[in-house]
């Protein structure tokens, strides 16, 4: 597990929450559970995921 610290806009997105405890086996699945758990955040991390970063 994991502590994932959002900051700025995409903690507002995440509903005010800026620390996040997420379990995971890969990076992707690390990426993967936030959207899930805060549909706010999806965007985000899909515009990331189309960059290459």
């Amino acid at each position: 597990m994991v502590e994932v610290t959002l900051w700025g806009s995409l903690s507002a997105v995440a509903g005010g929450e800026a620390r996040h405890h997420i379990e995971a086996k890969d990076i992707m699945e690390l990426f993967r559970k936030p959207a899930e758990q805060c549909t706010g955040i999806e965007p985000w991390i899909d515009q990331r995921n189309r960059s290459g970063y």
